[in-house]
């Protein structure tokens, strides 16, 4: 019911309504589940034939809901990679926009989670989970609904943080999102998902049509130009 492929390097965008399958897709990537029927391949590979431990440390997977464990900051940032040094943590957090929380932190990536309580907002949450997927030194980065539940300003630190992905260190991105906005102004390719199935996949400028994601989310859609970006009026 599937079939969507992708270059190293490409910003890919999968989009529909909740519930149409987009995260399983994410899920299928890590190889969560197995397909039963069909194969989900990587450079050629069929993944049920690849180490899982060896393919999940090249996928950077960024979940919806961001779990700060007990310990430090620097622990947490180090869950999928422990020898990940100071350095190489600056990088990541660099790259996801964190730098400045981490600067703010009083005794830095040793401050202990349970200092900081519910003082994380929810975009700060998203950049942490994006400076953890990064601080692996992924190939593939797997953003999943990372502008959920976020304020304006926090959606367009994420977003911007993203797009650097591509843009600054030639990696691969495979992002899920029902952000029509985020699809528009980060995605080459996009694909759009309804009930499990793929209705429609190309370049992101053809995916700019009224009626098709009017189709696609069942309300009228309009896309409108705003300071050079495009915007989806629902």
């Amino acid at each position: 019911d599937v079939s969507i492929a992708f270059e190293p390097g490409e910003m890919v965008c999968v989009t529909g309504r909740s519930g149409s399958g987009k995260s399983t897709l994410l899920k299928l990537l890590m190889r969560f589940w197995d397909p039963t029927s069909g194969a989900v391949k990587m450079s050629g590979r069929d993944l049920r034939g690849v180490n899982t431990s060896s393919l999940r440390s090249s996928i950077g997977y960024m979940t919806q809901d961001t779990h700060l464990f007990v310990g430090t900051i620097g622990d947490n940032l180090r869950i999928a990679r422990e020898d990940a040094t100071d350095a190489e943590l600056d990088s990541a957090c660099e790259a996801a926009a964190l730098s400045s929380l981490i600067a703010r932190l009083p005794q830095g990536y040793d401050t202990p989670v349970a200092e900081l309580g519910d003082s994380l907002s929810g975009g700060e949450r998203q950049r942490t989970a994006l400076a953890r997927a990064l601080a692996q030194e992924p190939e593939l980065i797997l953003p999943d609904e990372p502008t959920a539940a976020l304020d304006w300003q926090a959606q367009r630190d994420i977003l911007n943080a993203v797009a650097a992905l591509r843009r600054d260190f030639a990696l691969t991105v495979f992002m899920v999102t029902h952000d029509l906005n985020a699809v528009f102004n980060l995605a080459r390719k996009v694909a759009m998902l309804r009930e499990g199935r793929l209705i429609w996949q190309g370049d992101v400028k053809d995916a700019m049509q009224p009626e098709l994601l009017s189709s696609l989310y069942g309300v009228p859609i309009a896309i409108a130009d705003c300071n050079g970006r495009k915007a989806a009026l629902f």
